[in-house]
């Protein structure tokens, strides 16, 4: 049954759809499921984080007319209109790379903006959370830290988590690394639960959020969300889930792709982790039956995709990724229950 954790929560936040999909490898056919946040309220799992961080932050009986904190867009936005209609003062501190989406989004929502510029050696992450706990001593506000706060991966372990594993067993389950909230909410839920379920992390190449991909030219991260320049606060936990590894590059290619394909509009970083999943999926040697958390929508970069993300990327190297992830995104068909295969047969 779905959940409705947690109850005090006033806007339509969780109880999102579980889209799903079939898929056959190596004569194998498996059943990959889409856990589509951008149905929540105001567009992306962080709404649950947002929520959640700000309800459970402030002191009982003081209430709180400001608040600050640090993102890299979807947080920030969540807050803002989260704040809007309770009527908190909020403040965000982003970095040059949020999306013009949420940017606009925060703004619009009369929330005060303002972008960190990165020191010398230090990553995008470390200066939003600089600047942001430099101004709420300032000010007064209330910092809400997320990306150091235990209420971030709490959120997901009490509520995400656990309203996915109220839909049956899966044999793994993705997410995207990013800042690491998600990803060590699922692992405190699964090291809690008696579920036989694989936590798989997907980070672009270049990412550090759970494992250091070494020394070297490593290259620069240019999707917001989709990986981090620093080890995740909450990357302290053992076991450590294993981390699979998608270029940006293929996730630009796959973009385009589920629009031409009538796929779901999901994310970029989202769709980074489809492919971890599909990835993972071509090494299988028996039927699986694997879920996705698709962290927002393609609303969210639709807009600037052609202007400011495809110039990342050397044309040929797009277009030999499009030709490796067609035949594959194209095998994926929608689940239908055996209930409506027979009622069709009849």
């Amino acid at each position: 049954m779905p959940r409705t954790f947690p109850k005090n929560c006033p806007f339509q936040i969780g109880n999102t759809p579980l889209t799903r999909f079939v898929i056959r490898m190596n004569g194998l056919e498996h059943e990959i499921d889409l856990k589509e946040e951008r149905y929540n309220e105001f567009g992306s799992v962080k709404d649950r984080v947002a929520w959640y961080v700000l309800n459970n932050s402030a002191k009982p009986g003081e209430p709180v007319e400001s608040v600050i904190d640090a993102s890299s867009g979807n947080y920030g936005y969540a807050l803002s209109r989260i704040g809007e209609r309770l009527g908190i003062s909020v403040s965000v501190v982003s970095s040059p790379s949020i999306s013009e989406f949420n940017a606009a989004g925060i703004r619009g929502a009369g929330a005060r903006l303002i972008i960190a510029e990165a020191r010398d050696g230090e990553s995008a992450n470390a200066a939003r959370m600089r600047v942001a706990g430099e101004i709420a001593t300032t000010e007064g506000s209330l910092f809400l830290d997320q990306y150091r706060s235990l209420l971030n991966p709490a959120s997901h372990q009490e509520w995400t988590a656990t309203e996915l594993f109220s839909e049956g067993e899966f044999n793994a389950c993705f997410v995207a690394a990013s800042s690491g909230g998600t990803a060590r909410g699922f692992a405190d839920f699964l090291a809690a639960n008696p579920h036989p379920t694989e936590l798989v992390l997907v980070d672009p190449y270049g990412s550090r959020s759970f494992e250091d991909p070494g020394a070297g030219d490593l290259p620069k991260l240019f999707i917001p969300g989709y990986g981090s320049g620093r080890a995740s606060s909450f990357s302290n936990v053992s076991p450590k889930p294993s981390v699979r590894r998608v270029s940006e590059t293929d996730v630009l290619a796959a973009f385009g792709l589920f629009e031409q394909l009538g796929l779901p509009g999901i994310g970029l970083s989202s769709i980074g982790v489809v492919l971890g999943a599909l990835d993972w999926l071509a090494e299988a040697t028996e039927p699986q039956r694997v879920v996705c958390v698709c962290a927002d929508g393609d609303d969210r970069y639709r807009d600037e995709f052609e202007s400011r993300y495809l110039p990342k990327i050397e044309p040929h190297e797009l277009q030999t990724a499009i030709a490796r992830l067609k035949p594959v995104l194209s095998d994926l068909q929608t689940f239908t229950p055996l209930s409506d295969q027979v009622s069709v047969a009849q």
